[in-house]
């Protein structure tokens, strides 16, 4: 990466939200402090996630996590590095996670929707979420409206 950095601004009137891309031949610490002081200085306020692996505890940046689900009793906190336990309930934890960000798609899991790939609606009353680590899960049938609704499909 140079020491400058291309900076464009466009104004759109159509643009409810500001929106803000980076365009890199990959990921660098350059980049990723340059999101975080965006984080920042935008407001985004929500914090950090405690996770355990093993024993050691590993703060996780919501931005990082791509879903949270039960599995066996056991809140895990996904991201693309691997699975973290949690010491929270998922209602805990879905109180605490971003609203705009995550998305309740069953009694047992949250998902980050800036995380998902795509979603298939080719089995009738059901949805398949894939996400950009190559994972996947489905929605239950009781979120499928909801799911339908906050995508605005519905």
């Amino acid at each position: 990466m140079r020491n400058a950095v291309d900076i464009d601004v466009q104004i759109d009137p159509n643009c409810a939200d500001p929106q803000i891309v980076i365009r890199a031949s990959r990921m660098t610490p350059e980049i990723d402090a340059i999101v975080h002081a965006i984080e920042n200085c935008t407001g985004s306020v929500y914090p950090m996630v405690a996770t355990y692996d093993g024993d050691t505890m590993v703060l996780l940046s919501q931005r990082d996590i791509v879903r949270v689900y039960v599995e066996s009793r056991r809140l895990i906190v996904r991201t693309e590095q691997g699975g973290f336990l949690a010491r929270k309930t998922l209602a805990e934890m879905e109180s605490l996670l971003d609203s705009g960000r995550f998305l309740r798609i069953s009694r047992s899991e949250i998902i980050n929707l800036r995380k998902v790939s795509n979603f298939d609606f080719s089995l009738t009353g059901t949805i398949h979420v894939r996400f950009d680590d190559g994972t996947s899960t489905w929605v239950a049938r009781r979120y499928v409206r909801s799911i339908q609704r906050t995508l605005g499909l519905a």
